[in-house]
């Protein structure tokens, strides 16, 4: 599955449609506690906006997602919003869209265009990187062996937590897939390195 991204930056864009304005805010957010105290912070902005529409995507693979019309007709406001996300490829993202109302109904098809247009506009001003996936590797070995551990850790760029028994230091590492795959490669083929567990994806 290809790797999702997430924004590093906070943005904001306009939409305007016979009169109505329509006002894109993205957010980086990693829970959704985060999303109600953002919606809350927004209205007291924008206390004679209409509506807040707005969509999210979580998770490292985006696996938890909501939309809101907000009053708004069903499926004009919040999927609109949650297909530019996608159209990015995004998760840990929060879109929110503010309605002014102009005074004129623009239709289902004005609707969507107008609150995925504002999406898309603000998300296109975003920068946006790789999500990391975090994977964890526990090994163990003895002390005599630690100089070589030591070594594979530094050309790796790994920075491990140490615990020692009274026989073997246990070496517990968590970082991206693309730094621990390639480490537990290296200590699989170590024959005084004991691979303890694998963890194939952090929560």
């Amino acid at each position: 599955m290809m790797r999702k991204n997430h924004l590093t930056s906070f943005q904001s864009a306009i939409y305007r449609d016979k009169g109505s304005k329509f006002i894109g805010y993205t957010y980086e957010v990693f829970d959704a506690s985060e999303i109600q105290p953002i919606l809350d912070q927004l209205k007291k902005e924008h206390l004679a906006a209409r509506h807040w529409c707005y969509a999210y995507r979580l998770g490292e693979t985006g696996e938890r997602q909501r939309s809101n019309d907000d009053g708004e007709p069903a499926g004009t406001g919040g999927r609109p919003i949650l297909n530019a996300i996608d159209q990015f490829n995004l998760s840990n993202t929060f879109v929110v869209v503010v309605r002014y109302f102009g005074g004129t109904l623009l239709g289902v098809r004005g609707l969507i265009d107008a609150y995925g247009g504002a999406a898309q506009a603000a998300l296109e001003l975003c920068e946006k990187v790789p999500l990391p996936k975090l994977r964890q590797l526990r090994i163990s070995c003895g002390y005599e062996h630690f100089s070589e551990i030591q070594k594979v850790m530094n050309e790796l760029g790994l920075k491990p937590q140490l615990n020692a028994d009274q026989t073997a230091l246990i070496i517990h590492f968590e970082g991206d897939v693309d730094l621990i795959e390639p480490a537990q490669k290296r200590f699989e083929g170590l024959h005084y390195v004991k691979i303890l567990s694998i963890d194939e994806e952090i929560k």
